[in-house]
């Protein structure tokens, strides 16, 4: 179906809008599930690596899941961490834009923030200031559409 330009006047203006919101739910579940299995891959490795008697200690799964030692289970925990803090944010902005300002602007805004928020586990491992090639462009997108979604209403 064909994109409204202007806010939503119907409900069935919001289908494309619909798309965007399950494919951030898709995007939320996959980084809660990456979340889970890295710290049980990371487990595994680290029984192996007992196993192998290369390390004294038994590795715990609190050790694991909670510490602050291992790269992987912390991009993981901070990957699904902070798409959590942001997606109630992202979701209000979406639909206030929808409703007042554009439905065909926030599609492209809520695309335009998903791709930013899909590398965000990779960037977290790079050196800082890497990590804000993912969010610097994502809280922009939804400070856009607060901000245009404002300026719109009190006019």
């Amino acid at each position: 179906p064909e994109t409204t330009p202007g806010p939503a006047q119907s409900l069935n203006d919001y289908t494309p809008v619909i798309y965007v919101v399950a494919a951030s739910m898709c995007m939320y579940y996959v980084f809660l599930f990456y979340q889970s299995y890295t710290t049980f891959d990371e487990l595994q490795k680290a029984r192996k690596t007992f196993r192998d008697k290369k390390t004294k200690e038994a590795p715990d799964i609190k050790q694991i899941k909670y510490g602050v030692e291992n790269v992987n289970v912390v991009a993981a925990n901070r990957t699904a961490g902070n798409y959590t803090e942001q997606l109630v944010p992202f979701l209000l902005g979406l639909y206030f834009y929808s409703t007042y300002v554009s439905v065909q602007g926030a599609v492209k805004w809520g695309w335009v923030w998903l791709f930013f928020r899909s590398f965000y586990t990779v960037v977290f491992k790079l050196p800082f200031p890497c990590l804000l090639i993912s969010t610097i462009p994502a809280y922009y997108c939804v400070w856009f559409m607060m901000g245009a979604t404002l300026v719109t209403i009190s006019k």
